[in-house]
């Protein structure tokens, strides 16, 4: 049978497990227009599920989760007819009783938008050799066999596995206690910003609808800005590097459709850009150009009047959810893909030549959603953020071809949504739920503890924007204002 056989085989698989038996994993993600299959085909799935209802393929220690659990089903899940790999995979683990929490719709064929497999996440005891942790996330094909699995311990990624045989993984080493990083707080404007930009001898602000541009020791006033005077509007605000005077402002309006604004003269006239209405986000400004998410897809402008694809989509089946530019190399860029029929975890691609061509990476690893934020090095390697209950770093790495799950600086308590920055030189800034930021140095692998500036900030949300200047310089915005973290120079290299 061919792949693209077997991948509508595992579409009309779920569609049918979840008539015949109340199994829903999350069926919605697929795509709308509806598969067709042919005779044999029918008879082949339905007489599967038959033998599933009927009782000849159980696990006995699957329970079903509570409706409350439920996170993307309408239905609550029942025990599932479980593969027999999945069935060795957890005989490995353990033999004590397990909870299905979730199955994730993985999308790993681009540009096929069809669910190439599934990233099972199981609640429970899991214990192998000295290790034990508290849930389990699996990587399945469409036929349910396991391709890998990460093993958590309240959320934190402790084993990693490539396969059916999950003796053969590697452990993730916990962060050590990490080391104070010395420096200096350098106490910004006392107001909450929404958006920063340096460039130059400038630092562009904004916050809400207004924006402000300091230089030195000039006093900053804020501005409204060239759009709509309205309450209502998000902007922010970028500005070219080797062009400091070009700026540009994008306000967003309740609805999600935004207008840009360019100026060349650091904001006293403003020109519209020519693209009209459209959805805009992930900015970014670097050499002679901009880059951001528009309409769905990646594009590159180097007015910001004007905006040209650099990866054609069909944006009724994908869209870009974050993306990454090599700082030494702005040809190099990296994107994550998800499907817009839902949250399932899609591709990433990679171009070398700057949108000409692109070709897929390996696998990103099956954790339950995509990355939330990508950076990249100045050697190629690629980070990525997936804010699960827990925040999860994982890393690329173009040598072994192979991403990697690092275990972030955590005190346990850190649920909600991290943030992360990347200097030039491919060091880290993690901003935790907590508040609390970390510099995690390529040199050594080690993290580095950045004291908050205010022990109001260490109990507040995590920093927002979170953005390197330069190689010794992070930005931090907190509810109470901004502020740059000035690293000393016996601390750099």
């Amino acid at each position: 049978m061919t792949d693209h056989l077997h991948d509508k085989l595992g579409e009309r698989l779920d569609h049918a497990l979840g008539e015949g038996m109340g199994l829903y994993f999350n069926t919605h993600w697929h795509p709308k227009k509806v598969v067709r299959r042919q005779s044999y085909l029918r008879r082949t799935v339905m007489g599967a599920v038959a033998a599933s209802v009927a009782g000849l393929v159980l696990v006995p220690h699957l329970h079903p989760i509570r409706q409350s659990q439920a996170s993307s089903s309408e239905r609550t899940l029942a025990a599932p007819a479980l593969s027999s790999s999945i069935k060795q995979v957890l005989q490995q683990f353990s033999d004590e009783q397990v909870q299905v929490i979730d199955m994730s719709p993985v999308y790993a064929k681009y540009p096929m938008a069809v669910p190439t497999g599934h990233a099972l996440t199981l609640s429970g005891k899991f214990t192998l050799g000295q290790i034990t942790g508290t849930s389990l996330v699996l990587k399945l094909d469409n036929r349910r066999n396991v391709l890998g699995g990460t093993l958590f311990s309240q959320g934190v990624p402790i084993y990693d596995f490539v396969g059916h045989d999950a003796t053969n993984g590697q452990v993730i080493s916990p962060h050590p206690s990490s080391t104070p990083l010395k420096g200096t707080w350098v106490a910004g404007l006392p107001t909450p910003i929404t958006s920063f930009a340096a460039a130059g001898p400038y630092i562009y602000l904004t916050h809400n609808n207004t924006w402000a541009v300091l230089h030195g020791q000039s006093k900053a006033y804020w501005a409204v800005s060239p759009g709509p005077e309205t309450n209502n509007m998000i902007d922010t605000i970028s500005a070219l590097p080797n062009k400091p005077n070009d700026v540009l402002l994008v306000e967003e309006n309740p609805s999600g459709q935004s207008v840009g604004y360019v100026s060349t003269d650091r904001g006293r006239h403003w020109t519209t850009w020519a693209i009209g209405a459209a959805t805009f986000s992930n900015v970014v400004a670097m050499d002679h150009h901009y880059w951001a998410i528009v309409n769905g897809t990646l594009q590159v402008s180097q007015t910001g009047i004007t905006w040209n694809t650099l990866l054609t989509l069909n944006t009724k089946r994908w869209q870009v959810e974050d993306y990454a530019i090599n700082p030494a190399n702005s040809q190099q860029i990296a994107v994550a893909l998800v499907p817009v029929a839902g949250t399932g975890i899609g591709p990433v691609l990679e171009t070398q030549n700057g949108g000409q061509s692109w070709h897929q990476l390996p696998h990103f690893p099956a954790l339950g959603a995509a990355p939330s934020s990508m950076v990249m090095s100045p050697s190629g390697g690629i980070s990525a953020l997936v804010n699960l209950s827990n925040p999860v770093l994982v890393r690329y790495s173009p040598t072994t071809h192979r991403w990697t799950a690092i275990a972030v600086p955590s005190n346990g308590q850190q649920v909600g949504v991290g943030q992360l920055a990347a200097s030039p030189n491919g060091d880290l800034f993690y901003g935790s739920p907590t508040g609390a930021i970390y510099r995690w140095v390529k040199s050594d692998s080690q993290w580095q503890y950045i004291a908050p500036p205010s022990a109001s900030a260490a109990d507040s949300s995590a920093p927002y924007p979170l953005e390197a200047i330069g190689n010794h310089q992070i930005l931090a915005g907190y509810d109470n204002g901004w502020s740059i973290f000035v690293i000393s120079p016996s601390s750099s290299r």
